[in-house]
């Protein structure tokens, strides 16, 4: 592999043709990220714990990231070329791994199997150390006086990363994808036991976790084709964009949380946390006493859990 091979020159500028594309990614990028803060403000009434974090350092690590490469490659400062280094560094870590806890923590929500998900979260930080770190050191090494010597190792280095972090993801993704459907299935009938809502958030959860594997593939192809400017604008992009879409999963399973809560009024229900079992009570319905059995209903269960990641946890487990 040569020099002029690997997309990356040391004090790059992006010529002039290319600076249009640059730019829009750059600019939607931010425009992403502060409309995904503003979401992220307003829709959690419970700021803490892993998702919201995570989602929240991601996002911003998105921004660290497209503006230090940004200030890079339109050379503004070559005295400054340091800390544009660092500004890529820290949102790329941000951004990258972030992006993968998002992924956990919505899993999270899902998956009850302790082994699994310490699985999950081990694989998460091993790819941290492994593939971050060295990816580090060659890419101050890139920009250092011994840029020969670092160029190739870093152009290999990096493709092998992106494509292990996508295998990170893929991963998560399926397994989430699986959970849910196995989920959806657990028992009876699917139209009897969940209904045309069930059906429609299983159909939406599985062809979101799809689009977020496919945006995962345009990343990888993106460090394969060697034009460094435009791929790392636009993964910028498609970062932001596959947070713009698990913040669309998040939202559509609070909003079927708070619609199931509508439609069982006159009921009452009672959630064990630990088995997700909603105990049936007699309730009246158009004057007429009826009586629910015991039943388990996993997708309200989910949508439970997702809202209470927005809103807290509740004082007791009773809804009416």
């Amino acid at each position: 592999m040569y020099l002029d091979d690997v997309g990356l020159k040391k004090n790059s500028t992006v010529p002039r043709p290319v600076t249009y594309g640059v730019t829009a990614f750059v600019s939607i990028s931010l425009y992403n990220v502060l409309e995904l803060t503003f979401l992220l403000l307003i829709t959690f009434k419970h700021r803490s714990g892993l998702y919201f974090w995570s989602f929240f350092v991601s996002t911003w690590g998105t921004a660290l990231y497209a503006i230090g490469f940004l200030l890079r490659d339109f050379n503004m400062s070559s005295n400054l070329s340091y800390l544009f280094m660092t500004l890529i560094v820290i949102g790329w870590v941000a951004m990258v791994t972030g992006q993968s806890l998002v992924l956990f923590s919505r899993l999270h929500l899902l998956v009850r199997h302790r082994l699994v998900l310490r699985c999950v979260l081990a694989m998460i930080i091993v790819d941290a150390i492994i593939l971050q770190i060295p990816t580090i050191v060659f890419f101050y090494g890139t920009n250092s006086p011994k840029f020969p010597q670092f160029a190739t190792v870093y152009a290999i280095y990096e493709r092998i990363q992106v494509t292990l972090f996508f295998v990170q993801e893929t991963i998560i993704s399926g397994i989430y994808i699986y959970a849910t459907w196995k989920m959806m299935y657990s028992e009876g009938s699917f139209n009897e036991v969940h209904g045309e809502i069930g059906r429609r958030m299983l159909q939406h959860l599985v062809y979101v976790n799809i689009i977020v594997i496919l945006l995962g593939i345009a990343v990888v192809v993106l460090a394969f084709v060697g034009r460094y400017a435009s791929q790392t604008a636009a993964r910028g992009f498609i970062y932001s964009v596959k947070l713009k879409v698990e913040f669309d999963i998040l939202t559509r399973l609070v909003g079927l949380a708070r619609r199931a809560s509508d439609a069982d009024v006159g009921w009452a229900y009672t959630v064990d946390s630990r088995s997700g079992i909603l105990n049936g009570q007699t309730g009246e319905e158009g004057g007429v006493t009826r009586r629910k059995s015991a039943f388990t209903c996993p997708w309200f269960v989910l949508a439970k859990r997702a809202q209470r990641e927005v809103n807290g946890p509740p004082r007791r487990w009773a809804y009416v």
